[in-house]
């Protein structure tokens, strides 16, 4: 009930609160109503009857449940006290168990203590163990340090040198360096054993160089492979090298100085035999100084056959053991190759003959590649730490001999595009020795390319002054050919200054800035030439369509060799400015009449406008009306005639067709165009009506459907 009321009173102050209502009243009227005749009142009266019936049999069944419950609890009165005995007796056990719990708590007590004790001597027993094996160690390391045993005696001085054999030259040098500390020679067990260590010393230093000389020697057998027997066999001895350097540097000076004597030959010898064989491959036919775009023997007692060996038709070479001069023919396609294996000349006796570039990339990628072997060798083998002195010494020789050769090569050298790509290979070498991360032959490298861009420059600067001299002492044209035709030093200029710009491709870094210059001056120096030679020809005319000519011949071998715009951009200007002249040269050989009568007479009509004709009273002033008349007529009589022969002569003097036929279009579109500033100046001059001669002239379809039929049959 307290719950019941707690939890009743928690409930009322959750609650909302409600002001108290007096039901006096309402009981009063409730009083006052007759519950017989009013209906509610009588339900009323009858819900409260039947709600105390059910309370009363309510408080009847829970007496009968009391009644009940009493005589349950009197039932089980035996079990209630059974456990309660129950209880009463585990409380005893529990208490004696308490008590056995507390006496093994003080026992346990007393062992830890005794563990403690056990757990001190126990660390102090350990530290004297390891004390006493520190000692131990310390001795038996300064034993074996100090006596020389006679099983290493015997092996240092019997056994026979092999991989073993290092494990038995460490021990000893172990020793050694033991007996070396200042501490240790104070000692007298060392100062009893260093006589002896210095007989094993002197015992393993003498064997170490027999051996090591030995090895060495069979570098000098034919056809061995240095590099297999460097890596396999000496390699696996470089300790050998550093215990002779430490022990005894005389000795290991002397080894390494055999050494280079024996490798600095052997490396002289190897490529002098393979340069050799290569020569045999390169082409029969070297270029010369007569070589240059222009020669000099040109004009000499024998310049017609100079000039057929120069053209590749003599007799003399034949056209399989000759090289192209000037035009790259596929000679770039070894910039792809760089990388390739080198010529093995032996495989290629008699079969294929090769630019001296092929051979030069040849050599030098061999050069390349022993180079880094021998260095990263020497680096291993006599711990020279990257220093380049012992290199030096080794391939000094050698690449003097290639420097020498190649200085040989070059007072004789005219071949500029050879140079060209034997530039970009040293260049692409040193780019393959920094990517190896290699420096042993930077300065190698360095004399090669301030030998070849000097005599390339030369070579270019000679060509220019061929040029120049040619310009100045008139060359004359090629005999035997139309005069109009590209001339040869033409055709040499363009597949040389094609060449040279392909070579100096952005790839190339500083090469491209450098020939600049050259290609320039080649360029003013090569149009100069053809302007000269082109003002020797008949008539100006033919100046122009030599000029034409030679200038498209330049353009199509840039083309083809797909030059950037830089290059083309000159050649298109000069082509566009002459082809316009040619236009107007013939216009003015075969339309005289046309071209002069509308260049004289626009200007007096170019006022005239459609208000002003209307008000003039006929033509203006300054148009000659007859000779008006005149051009018509004789335009009308004679423009197919001269079309025809416009076209006749195109065909036959412009040896590029498409060319030619571009050229023909432009002059008829540009007397199309003439004749339309005709029929306006006329229209202007008669704007109320027609001139009586007007019927005769032809009409602008009629000059577009002719230029329409010559362009499908060019």
């Amino acid at each position: 009930m307290a719950r019941l009321s707690g939890r009743a009173g928690v409930e009322d102050d959750d609650m909302p609160h409600f002001e108290p209502i007096d039901f006096d009243d309402l009981h009063e009227l409730l009083e006052g109503v007759d519950a017989k005749d009013d209906p509610v009142s009588a339900a009323l009266e009858l819900g409260v009857q039947e709600t105390k019936r059910v309370a009363s049999q309510v408080d009847q069944r829970l007496e009968e449940l009391e009644q009940e419950s009493i005589g349950d609890y009197v039932a089980s009165f035996q079990s209630f006290q059974d456990l309660h005995k129950e209880i009463q007796e585990t409380d005893h056990i529990l208490e004696k168990m308490e008590k056995m719990l507390g006496t093994f708590q003080s026992d346990l007590t007393g062992i830890s203590d005794e563990i403690r004790m056990l757990q001190g001597d126990s660390l102090q027993m350990n530290m004297k163990l390891r004390n006493r094996r520190a000692l131990q160690s310390l001795m038996s390391e300064y034993v074996n340090s100090v006596v020389v045993s006679p099983t290493l005696v015997k092996q240092i001085s019997d056994e026979e040198i092999n991989e073993a054999y290092l494990e038995y030259l460490s021990e000893l040098n172990r020793k050694l360096d033991h007996v070396k500390q200042q501490e240790m020679q104070k000692l007298p067990s060392c100062a009893q054993s260093t006589p002896q260590l210095e007989q094993l010393r002197t015992k393993a230093v003498a064997r170490i160089k027999d051996f090591l000389l030995q090895k060495i020697n069979t570098l000098k057998r034919p056809r061995t492979n240095l590099q297999i027997l460097q890596r396999n066999v000496l390699v696996k001895f470089k300790f050998f090298t550093q215990f002779l350097a430490e022990h005894h540097p005389a000795v290991a000076r002397e080894v390494q100085q055999h050494y280079v004597e024996t490798m600095s030959g052997q490396y002289l010898k190897q490529f002098k035999t393979y340069v050799s064989s290569l020569q045999k491959l390169e082409l029969e036919y070297s270029p010369t100084r007569a070589d240059l775009l222009v020669s000099s023997e040109w004009q000499s007692s024998s310049g017609a056959r100079r000039f057929l060996d120069n053209i590749g038709l003599g007799p003399s070479v034949a056209l399989n053991s000759k090289g192209n001069v000037f035009s790259l023919s596929g000679r770039d396609a070894i910039l792809k190759e760089l990388e390739k294996d080198p010529i093995i000349a032996h495989t290629h006796k008699d079969k294929i003959k090769y630019y001296h570039e092929q051979l030069f990339r040849s050599h030098q990628m061999l050069l390349m590649d022993t180079a880094t072997s021998e260095f990263l060798f020497l680096n291993d083998f006599f711990d020279t730490k990257g220093d380049h002195g012992l290199f030096v010494e080794v391939f000094g020789k050698t690449t003097q001999f290639f420097l020498d050769s190649l200085e040989t090569f070059l007072v004789n050298c005219w071949d500029s595009v050879g140079l060209m790509l034997m530039i970009r290979i040293v260049d692409f070498y040193r780019k393959c020795m920094q990517r190896r991360k290699v420096s042993c032959l930077d300065s190698y490298l360095d004399a090669q390319q301030l030998m070849i861009r000097p005599r390339l420059r030369m070579v270019l600067d000679e060509n220019v002054k061929s040029l120049r001299k040619a310009c100045q002492q008139n060359l004359p044209l090629v005999a035997n050919t139309h005069p109009t035709h590209p001339h040869l030093v033409t055709r040499r200029y363009a597949e040389l200054a094609a060449s040279l710009y392909a070579l100096s491709s952005p790839e190339a870094g500083a090469l491209a800035d450098s020939l600049q210059q050259p290609l320039t001056q080649m360029q003013q120096e090569a149009c100069a030439l053809c302007r000269a030679m082109s003002s020797k020809l008949e008539n100006q005319e033919l100046g122009l369509v030599f000029l034409v000519n030679n200038y498209d011949l330049v353009l199509t071998v840039f083309h083809e060799r797909h030059l950037p715009r830089t290059a083309t951009t000159p050649f298109e200007e000069l082509l566009k400015e002459q082809v316009q002249l040619f236009i107007e040269s013939q216009l003015m050989r075969h339309f005289p009449d046309l071209v002069m009568f509308v260049k004289s007479t626009e200007p007096h009509v170019a006022d005239v406008d459609e208000s002003t004709a209307r008000a003039q009273q006929g033509p203006p002033l300054g148009v000659d009306v007859q000779r008006m008349e005149q051009v018509v007529r004789k335009f009308s009589q004679s423009w197919n005639t001269e079309t025809r022969q416009i076209n006749s002569y195109v065909m036959t003097s412009f040896t590029n067709f498409s060319n030619g036929s571009e050229i023909l279009n432009q002059v008829l579109m540009q007397l199309l165009l003439y004749y339309t500033r005709l029929q306006k100046i006329i229209a202007k001059s008669f704007p109320k009506q027609p001139p009586a001669f007007s019927h005769e002239m032809v009409t602008s379809s009629t000059l577009l459907m002719e230029i329409k039929q010559y362009s499908r049959s060019f």
